[in-house]
């Protein structure tokens, strides 16, 4: 009975966990010459991204394929709004890294956080 016990256990907590996205959530860019500014972008379930700290360009859109991520959205400067789309390969992702380059030039390192702090908007 003991072992009918924790194989139904097992199951419903199977069930019940979904796979996460791993890149959901709040990323902010690391600036290791600029430790004062504070960047980064919201990527949410349901495909839309904002931008953290970041008055000119604001993300309205993400989608991941294969090891490319692509955000969209508007660039916002000089008394016009453009619309933009970007694509980056993925470097690394982990729970607490993502790493994002773009023809092996650069990279640009962000790290998760639970919650933006609260003078960024």
């Amino acid at each position: 009975m003991k072992k009918l016990w924790l194989l139904v256990v097992f199951l419903i907590t199977a069930c019940h966990q979904q796979p996460q996205n791993p890149i959901l959530g709040n990323w902010l860019e690391v600036m290791p010459v600029n430790r004062h500014i504070i960047q980064g972008i919201t990527f949410n379930d349901n495909g839309s991204a904002q931008s953290i700290g970041m008055q000119t360009l604001q993300y309205e859109s993400w989608k991941l394929e294969n090891d490319k991520l692509t955000l969209s959205g508007k660039s916002i400067g000089n008394g016009q709004t453009i619309d933009f789309s970007e694509t980056y390969d993925i470097i690394e992702i982990s729970p607490e890294t993502l790493k994002l380059g773009k023809f092996g030039m650069y990279q640009i390192e962000y790290k998760r956080v639970s919650k933006i702090p609260e003078n960024v908007k």
